[in-house]
């Protein structure tokens, strides 16, 4: 299936390092095509959860992301760092506050220079119930006009390579995700929350260039076959 821009759309499985996971739905993971593992969470992260999970990934084909939420998550060896930048938040923590700690942390075991695989990502939290629109006291309530606003500063004012649309354990409105890539066709975006289904994987990829997949990991009854119905959903027609 061809995506924005005739680009064949990306899927990202993101774990928690928070939930267990057993063998046989890790192994569903690893062999199931996806382009990219995320490692990352809101809550009861610390640095032995990151780094268990990180030994049970690192055999993983494709792409290891770690997503920096803490300073907790640093950990070398990963394809990409990723430092989310909540563009909806209401507290300047989650916009600046907790990155200025990680740079510290980062400049440890690297130096005075910033790692190349080191990239923000700009989050939009959609959720109201969500975990992650708590924590980071995220205006969930915002209008499309502000949403394409606040997408299009952090791509095309402070240069994020990605703007990430989180509607986090939810399945979100397509339509608002569509009206978003038609105001902003340019964006590069990345969509998550609730994709249980092919057939929502397949929506979310006519409108985003990353699907992410995360809840129905822990939640399904057939994983290895879920996760196949939606790596044919993204990739293909």
């Amino acid at each position: 299936m061809e995506g924005i821009g005739g680009l064949v759309p990306l899927l990202m499985i993101k774990l928690d390092p928070d939930r267990i996971i057993d063998k046989e739905r890790l192994q569903a993971v690893m062999g199931c095509g996806a382009d990219a593992i995320i490692i990352g969470g809101t809550q009861g992260i610390t640095g032995q959860k990151i780094n268990d999970l990180w030994e049970e990934v690192r055999p993983f084909p494709g792409k290891k992301i770690i997503e920096i939420t803490n300073v907790e998550c640093l950990l070398e060896g990963a394809d990409e760092y990723w430092v989310p930048v909540v563009l909806n938040s209401s507290n300047p923590k989650w916009i600046l506050g907790t990155h200025a700690r990680a740079f510290h942390q980062i400049k440890r075991w690297n130096g005075q220079t910033l790692p190349r695989n080191l990239f923000p990502v700009g989050y939009i939290v959609l959720n109201p119930e969500s975990a992650v629109a708590a924590c980071t006291e995220a205006d969930t309530q915002i209008d499309d006009d502000d949403m394409a606003g606040l997408a299009q500063v952090g791509h095309l004012l402070f240069r994020f390579p990605w703007i990430y649309i989180e509607y986090s354990g939810s399945f979100g409105s397509m339509d608002r995700l569509a009206r978003l890539s038609g105001k902003a066709p340019a964006l590069p975006l990345i969509y998550g929350g609730g994709i249980q289904w092919g057939w929502q994987a397949k929506q979310a990829a006519q409108f985003a260039h990353v699907v992410v997949v995360g809840n129905l990991v822990y939640e399904s009854e057939n994983l290895e076959a879920d996760l196949r119905e939606i790596r044919h959903a993204v990739s293909r027609d």
